[in-house]
């Protein structure tokens, strides 16, 4: 009878501790958040733009006596720049451009013969609201503040009172301008853009060297011209 208990009483232990077995808490694993990858350089674009200077301010029309010359006065300009996109509507941008060169070169003056000339270029800060998309075209108007560059260089022999092309414009010049900009941009891809728009610079009071101009010296000017480009967006 004393082995029987034993044997009884084992086998209730064993099963228990079976059973206490089978009801073990799962083991639980935290679940692994997935990676998200921070965008760099989102809002940013790129830009180029080349464009032509439909009217200006240079006047070509004045009688120059004493002087046979020839005259390149250039009207297809180039620039580049980057800019940055603060919400859909509302962007700026830094652009720099080469705009045009006036030279003229002397063909006979008392068998001498000389060269002057002007390359102007300008640093503009331009803001620009886009009002809104469709069907791919954006359309946008904005305005721009900066800065127009000139430099006056001359050679050769040909004077007149012991001056080439005589003038009173400086060797170098910085003086302040500004545009207004209109016109449209269309989405080609998802990151580049065709723009092409309007552009009126003004500068109030920059002197520089014109051909054609009374005294060779021009003050202020001012240019109406348009613009073709791509901005390519960084993200």
């Amino acid at each position: 009878m004393f082995y029987r208990l034993l044997t009884l009483a084992a086998l209730v232990a064993s099963s228990g501790a079976a059973v206490a077995a089978d009801y073990d808490p799962p083991i639980m694993i935290d679940a692994v958040q997935e990676a998200v990858p921070v965008e760099v350089g989102s809002g940013w674009y790129l830009r180029g733009d080349v464009g032509y200077t439909i009217k200006d301010g240079t006047k070509n029309d004045e009688d120059l006596p004493d002087f046979d010359f020839d005259e390149d006065h250039t009207r297809i300009f180039g620039g580049v720049g980057f800019g940055y996109h603060f919400t859909d509507y509302f962007r700026a941008d830094l652009t720099g451009a080469y705009l045009q060169k006036e030279e003229a070169s002397t063909v006979d003056l008392d068998g001498l013969r000389g060269s002057i000339g002007s390359d102007m270029g300008y640093g503009m800060a331009t803001a620009y609201v886009d009002l809104g998309t469709v069907m791919g075209i954006t359309p946008y108007v904005g305005a721009g503040a900066g800065f127009i560059y000139s430099q006056t260089t001359s050679s050769g022999e040909a004077t007149i009172d012991d001056k080439l092309f005589p003038g009173a414009y400086p060797d170098d010049d910085f003086n302040f301008a500004y545009t207004i900009n209109a016109g449209f941009a269309y989405r080609m891809t998802q990151n580049l853009s065709l723009d092409v728009g309007y552009q009126y610079l003004n500068s109030p009071d920059a002197k520089h060297f014109s051909a054609s101009a009374p005294g060779f010296t021009e003050e202020g000017f001012d240019m109406h011209q348009v613009k073709v480009g791509l901005r390519y967006d960084l993200w």
